[in-house]
């Protein structure tokens, strides 16, 4: 399996990852309308305007198979709600279902890690739903649960994310 950077002509096959790991992985956790409104054609735009405007130190990273299949992604960058506190954000590890459980997260991981470290990046955070089944992922990983929690979504229809720190990150 290739660990590369993504590059903007991924697109459509990030977006497709995308929509299905949601839609594998959150159906009976998340309200409906998350995964209704989890489209392709709204995982292209997103992931289009992501690789567009770079305000965040943002990077992606694709796991693909030697026939050239992208089966799994992993993006990071500055964290979201406050980019100028020096802390990154790993936004996201994504991988087809029948790929999961191969190591394959573990290299995304370790590559969005070094992404950030070679950024003089030293601490990040994942946000992870509350019952999400591949929070022992992140615990595996030395992830440490972070005090506070948010909430997504709309009023009545919402989930709670939790969320885990690592600090001393280093470039290898």
């Amino acid at each position: 399996m290739l660990i590369r950077p993504g590059q903007p002509s991924d697109v459509p096959s990030i977006a497709g990852v995308y929509v299905e790991s949601w839609n594998s992985t959150y159906e009976g956790l998340v309200p409906d309308y998350f995964l209704k409104g989890m489209t392709p054609e709204s995982a292209l735009k997103i992931f289009t305007e992501s690789f567009q405007t770079n305000t965040h130190l943002y990077d992606l990273y694709v796991a693909e198979t030697p026939e050239g299949r992208i089966v799994g992604f992993a993006d990071c960058g500055r964290e979201r709600s406050h980019p100028e506190s020096g802390v990154g954000e790993l936004y996201g590890i994504y991988i087809l279902k029948e790929f999961q459980r191969q190591g394959i997260g573990e290299k995304l991981f370790a590559a969005a890690k070094e992404s950030l470290a070679a950024k003089d990046i030293r601490s990040m955070v994942v946000w992870v739903l509350e019952k999400s089944p591949y929070r022992k992922f992140y615990e595996k990983s030395q992830g440490v649960l972070q005090p506070g929690a948010k909430q997504l979504g709309q009023q009545g229809q919402q989930v709670q994310l939790v969320s885990y720190g690592w600090n001393g990150l280093k470039s290898s």
